[in-house]
């Protein structure tokens, strides 16, 4: 077995306080972020939204590496970019949890292995994959995992549009993570749904410990932008779902209390509307809630593009995991 890491593709930096700028590319936009300071006490320094042409890429792939490219190096030049954290698109992406024998640090990758032909329809050879422990202690005979992979040839157009685009890339991460960084609470205990809407579509995702265990997207296509009844039903199903999974079968703590919305084409009335059917209670998100404290700091960026930013800002933001 030949799999890879998505940390194996970067070398590490010779140092570490590199600065660095949160990029996420959508079907519609590239938005970046870039915050100056340290954690804790950070500021926003940068941030842009660059429209897309349709078609250059679909579904969160890129189809022409070069237009996509000379957008990106436009965008360098402009705010000065050098080191950036890319997304890597959802819908590309296979997510799932599984539960491996306990073992040594080192050996919980080829025990992964082992389980990827069961959940992924893809030879383990062509993926790049990568996992979380969300409760290394929880069990005496074995581990759940949740582990996201994607194909190589997907993280492969990411990395040469960057280098077509000359920007330094030091981490890729799935979207639905960098989404979960940036509106989730720090050591945030809770399960909850993420809604992130795009455009025609909508990427729900159940995170746990602020990690994402689950994610489905919705599309939107043909559905009236007033009428939030699908997704109201569709988040009940996951709802459901996710509550009658063996291992989550009475758990309290693994409960979904609440519904997190962010993206863009947001109506006012989703708060009230989408969580009618699951009986929760549903929010937009606040994507500077692990940067800095709103009372203090008033970002150049309204409430509601804000939303936008989520992917960007979960990649911007100062961490020592990558994944």
């Amino acid at each position: 077995m030949n799999s890879k890491n998505f940390s194996d593709l970067f070398p590490p930096p010779e140092f570490l306080n590199i600065p660095y700028a949160g990029l996420s590319i959508s079907d519609t936009a590239v938005r970046v972020i870039q915050f100056s300071g340290n954690k804790g006490n950070l500021r926003l320094l940068k941030f842009a939204e660059k429209i897309l042409p349709d078609g250059l890429v679909v579904a969160g792939l890129i189809t022409n590496t070069d237009e996509v490219a000379k957008i990106l190096r436009e965008m360098k030049k402009n705010l000065k970019l050098c080191h950036i954290k890319v997304s890597l698109p959802e819908e590309k992406a296979y997510l799932f949890t599984t539960k491996i024998p306990v073992v040594a640090q080192k050996e919980i990758r080829g025990a992964i292995e082992f389980k990827m032909e069961e959940n992924v329809p893809v030879p383990v050879a062509d993926l790049v994959f990568d996992y979380s422990v969300p409760d290394p202690n929880a069990h005496h005979d074995h581990l759940n995992v949740v582990v996201s992979a994607l194909p190589v040839s997907v993280i492969d157009a990411y990395i040469e549009t960057m280098k077509a685009a000359e920007l330094s890339l030091l981490s890729l991460e799935i979207e639905s993570q960098a989404v979960a960084r940036a509106i989730l609470p720090l050591h945030d205990p809770s399960a909850c749904i993420i809604a992130h809407f795009g455009v025609g579509k909508v990427g729900l995702y159940v995170a746990y410990r602020r990690i994402v265990h689950f994610t489905s997207t919705i599309s939107l296509k043909g559905i009236s932008s007033d009428d939030h009844s699908y997704v109201s039903s569709e988040i009940k199903k996951l709802q459901i779902y996710w509550q009658t999974l063996k291992e989550n079968d009475g758990d309290e703590k693994k409960k979904i209390e609440k519904i997190i919305v962010c993206g863009e084409n947001l109506s006012p009335d989703l708060e009230s509307q989408l969580g009618v059917k699951s009986k929760i209670t549903a929010s937009f998100g606040n994507v500077w809630l692990n940067a800095f404290d709103l009372d203090k700091k008033i970002p150049e960026i309204s409430r509601v593009e804000s939303l936008k930013y989520a992917p960007a800002v979960g990649l911007a933001l100062p961490s020592r995991i990558l994944f």
